[in-house]
């Protein structure tokens, strides 16, 4: 639906029939595409030899290698390879994958499903990317490089981020790779969280402004050294497609270059009434030659923000001087794209209409110039790049914690959450007619009060109207995470965090960049996706990894009000990042215990476990709290195990059981959930919050056994993915993400 909008654009504003008709072209495209997209895909290799091509879409993180390839049939995989030997590791650096075949042993594996709606879907993924699967290498033998320009376009892609990476300094290293060859894996996630908040992450996808400026440049110093005009188009429209691929070839870039080859090819001529229908025509060239582009988001924003400008002119005409006129640009880009933004990611940058006013001149006069100008010189004059990177390193290194300071401000970003198809249409709507209304001269804030309020309103308090208390057992793998949502969205708490288990120091080799984060990767994006603005109480039950380990991830990605702990815990060392972001951020950190409690919303919060004195031992100390909303009450166990369970159960038995849901202690261990604690508790529903094929055996199969023994209703994360409890007038509801297998 929202790519159909830019031919609605054109069929409202455009001026020319067939620019206009052409434009109208995308919906049958779009609809050619969303077809092909649903064929199943080719057979997978299953442990047979197979001849793949690396594609330029790869990365090496520690002793992994993945990425794209090909294989003879053309059948696009995603595949992972895990050396076995720092020298293995070695040779496939220096030799280079991109580019070349190799002789492999691969087997077809079934990606995770997403742990949640908001999550990251690989499967959706893969088929954006017009991949058939994934694959895992068990065995490869180098083949050499594969034949044809584009295959050795991959390799010097390659070489030049190898390159990059052993000339520039660390801190640029990254920036370098992003601007140049638009690889930015390596992107420090602190400066990607900074650029993502200002909305300046376009600054280091290559775009139409990195395309323009290089292509200014070539122009200019080809035409300096006088060579002739003719000549000069010639040679821009050869390179234009190479720097494309080197440069990743991503939507975004094919699009700019698309255009610009159209307008060197045309002369210019006429180029501002033509512009829409080169957009247009380059848009289904790309779609003809890369089908599944239609599902990517930078493929919708791109076009999204090209075609807002183009059919913006009595907007842009209103500058009244190249400042005005840069901030009329970001305003129209910026809510154009908005409803694409809200789908797939939840928010939009509030602070963007303001820092692209800075950050565009700023990376456009001087900061890509001087990465294209130091890579020129690490190539032909080392000693030269060397010292000029003494000055350059310092300055970006102070540009780079004014990013960080500006990104941390308040009122950064505005967390609208994923907004449903009526609230979609709503805001999609209201911004058509903003466009409609400030191309036809009506004043900008009053299109924007007119078309925009009543959506965004909507949408800020759309969560606001329900009257539930509902509770989401998140899948963090093997680990707990539960959000509390109390009615009319009064307060929200988190209670644990999830997180990795990690197991002794690894190899130097071995080593990446820190791995799958659960706080960025499933609480933040479900937090965000519910359009949950700020954590009132983020409460951490005990300092195991599994529990709390990514709380800092969600501290410095969320507004947190304050954090409760176990008594005597403040100083244990599973705590120590917690502890420096909740300082970073001036959260307060309270050591809570027995007898504490409050009421909000007609819900009561009470921890019942351990004492407030106790000194911190193990998972019988973890703190244990119990929420009641009428006759619903719920059980937050932590880990604790059957002492603790005894202890519980003795104390508050007759006034706290039975229990409505009990989130299970120890993920369902043989050492929880005791027979004389179930009997008393009967719940009506329990949770056991443990990962898919757990090396621990959780929920452990006497204990499930037990429940049924009993008669007690038991489900888990591991095979229902995540649970969400709502609690509306005496009734309550479940909901699952997952079936079991």
């Amino acid at each position: 639906m929202l790519l159909v909008l830019p031919a609605a654009a054109v069929l409202l504003f455009g001026r020319e029939p067939p620019s206009a008709w052409l434009s109208a072209a995308a919906v049958p495209a779009v609809i050619y595409c969303l077809m092909l997209a649903g064929k199943e895909p080719p057979p997978a290799p299953d442990e047979v030899p197979v001849l793949i091509e690396w594609t330029d879409r790869i990365r090496m993180d520690g002793d992994t290698l993945r990425g794209f390839v090909r294989d003879e049939g053309g059948t696009r995989w995603y595949a992972v390879f895990r050396f076995r030997s720092a020298e293995e590791k070695a040779a496939w650096i220096s030799a280079g994958a991109a580019g070349n075949r190799f002789h492999v042993t691969a087997l077809r594996t079934v990606p995770d499903r997403p742990a949640h709606r908001y999550a990251f879907d690989m499967q959706k993924w893969l088929r954006s990317e017009g991949a058939a699967g994934t694959i895992e290498i068990a065995a490869a033998r180098n083949a050499g490089p594969a034949p044809g320009p584009a295959a050795a376009l991959r390799r010097h892609r390659g070489k030049l981020g190898n390159h990059i990476r052993s000339a520039f300094p660390g801190p640029v290293a990254a920036e370098a790779e992003a601007l140049l060859i638009g690889e930015r894996s390596s992107v420090d996630p602190d400066d990607e969280r900074a650029y993502r908040r200002l909305g300046i992450t376009h600054l280091f996808a290559i775009s139409g402004l990195h395309v323009g400026i290089l292509t200014y440049l070539l122009r200019e110093g080809l035409l300096r050294l006088r060579v002739r005009t003719h000549t000069v188009r010639l040679l821009l429209l050869l390179f234009l497609p190479c720097y494309a691929m080197l440069a990743g070839g991503a939507p975004s870039v094919w699009r700019a270059v698309i255009i610009a080859s159209l307008l060197l090819a045309g002369g210019g001529s006429d180029r501002l009434r033509r512009l829409d229908l080169m957009l247009s025509a380059g848009m289904l060239l790309f779609l003809l030659i890369h089908p599944h582009a239609v599902f990517q988001p930078g493929f919708q924003m791109s076009y999204a923000a090209a075609f807002a400008l183009i059919h913006s002119k009595a907007i842009l005409s209103r500058a009244r001087n190249t400042l005005h006129q840069s901030f009329l640009v970001t305003a129209v880009c910026q809510i154009a794209v908005t409803p694409i933004l809200l789908f797939h990611f939840f928010e939009t940058s509030i602070s963007a209409f303001l820092a692209n006013l800075v950050f565009v001149p700023l990376f456009s006069v001087i900061i890509l110039p001087a990465n294209l100008l130091l890579l020129i010189f690490s190539m032909l004059a080392p000693p030269v790049a060397d010292g000029l990177f003494t000055v350059y390193v310092p300055l970006r290194g102070v540009l780079a914690e004014w990013i960080r300071m500006a990104g941390d401000l308040p009122l950064s970003v505005w967390i609208s959450g994923r907004p449903a198809l009526p609230g979609l249409l709503l805001l999609t709507g209201g911004i058509l007619l903003f466009f409609v209304l400030a191309e036809n001269n009506r004043s900008l804030l009053k299109a924007a009060w007119t078309a925009l309020v009543l959506p965004v309103l909507v949408l800020h308090f759309w969560h606001h109207w329900s009257p539930s208390l509902t509770v989401t057992f998140l899948d963090v793998g093997q680990g707990d995470a539960a959000v509390i949502e109390l009615p009319y969205r009064r307060g929200v708490l988190l209670v644990d965090t999830g997180g990795v288990l990690r197991f002794g120091p690894e190899e130097e080799w071995k080593r990446g960049s820190g791995g799958f984060e659960v706080g960025s990767r499933i609480v933040v994006p479900f937090l965000k996706g519910r359009g949950i603005r700020s954590i009132d109480r983020l409460i951490l039950s005990h300092p195991d990894a599994d529990h709390a380990e990514a709380a800092d991830q969600v501290i410095r990605e969320m507004k947190v009000g304050e954090i409760h702990i176990g008594p005597d815990t403040y100083g244990d060392a599973g705590y120590a990042e917690m502890a420096r972001a909740a300082a970073a951020r001036g959260v307060p950190v309270r050591e809570m215990g027995e007898g504490a409690g409050w009421s909000r919303a007609g819900v009561r919060f009470r921890y019942i476990s351990p004492a407030l004195q106790k000194h911190y031992e193990g998972n019988n100390d973890s703190l244990v709290l119990h929420v009641e909303k009428g006759a619903h009450r719920f059980l937050f166990a932590g880990d604790l195990e059957l002492a603790g369970e005894e202890a519980i159960t003795e104390r508050y038995g007759r006034t706290l059981f039975p229990l409505t849901v009990l989130k299970a202690g120890h993920h369902g261990s043989r050492t929880s959930s005791g027979e004389g604690f179930l009997e008393s508790a009967a719940p009506e529903l329990t949770i056991f919050s443990a990962g898919r094929g757990n090396r621990y055996g959780h929920p452990h199969p006497e204990v499930v056994q037990r429940f049924g023994d009993l008669g007690l209703s038991a489900v888990s994360t591991a095979d229902y993915g995540t649970v969400t409890v709502k609690s509306k007038r005496g009734t309550l509801t479940v909901e699952t993400t997952a079936v079991p297998d």
